[in-house]
This record gives C-alpha cells, sequence and structure tokens, in this order.
C-alpha cells in the first residue's frame, strides 16, 4: 500500500539527493510523525535519468524494528511511504 505523506529531508552540501529525516504518517484518521531511524538502502531509478529515489529504511517502535520504504519523486518533488 502507497501513501502519499510529508516529510522533513535534509540536503547536505554537494549531495545530489534528500536524506529523510522523519515523516508524518495518517493512521486510523490520525496525523503520527515518525523519525528515520535507519537508511539501509538508497536506490536510483527511471530511464532516460533519475525520476525516482527508493530509500529502504528501518525505524524501532516499542522495541520492534519496522521496515518501509520511502518513495522521493525527484521531477515531482514529491513523497511516498510503501509498507
Amino acid at each position: 500500500m502507497r501513501q502519499r505523506i510529508d516529510v522533513l529531508a535534509a540536503f547536505d552540501n554537494g549531495a545530489r539527493n534528500p536524506r529523510p529525516l522523519r515523516f508524518k504518517l495518517i493512521e486510523h484518521g490520525i496525523k503520527t510523525t515518525v523519525n528515520v531511524g535507519r537508511i539501509k538502502r538508497a536506490e536510483y531509478l527511471g530511464s532516460g535519468g533519475v525520476t525516482r529515489i527508493e530509500y529502504e529504511c528501518e525505524t524501532c517502535n516499542d522495541g520492534r524494528a519496522i521496515d518501509y520504504k520511502l518513495i522521493f519523486f525527484y521531477r515531482e518533488c514529491r513523497w511516498e511511504i510503501e509498507v
């Protein structure tokens, strides 16, 4: 399932891609802030140039690890989450 989300990201000096720090997710009608714990992998995808970047991330919540994928659409400057 994919959902469009708001993300706070940092653009490091000289880096070509943003680094997600935290995002807001709507669960059961309530907006929740989630901190990005660890970025396992970042993959550049698209034909004819980079059209999106997929980040495989992990966050610890109540002692258990939750894996998810954040997708940044480069040209639209839009974020989605896939759980």
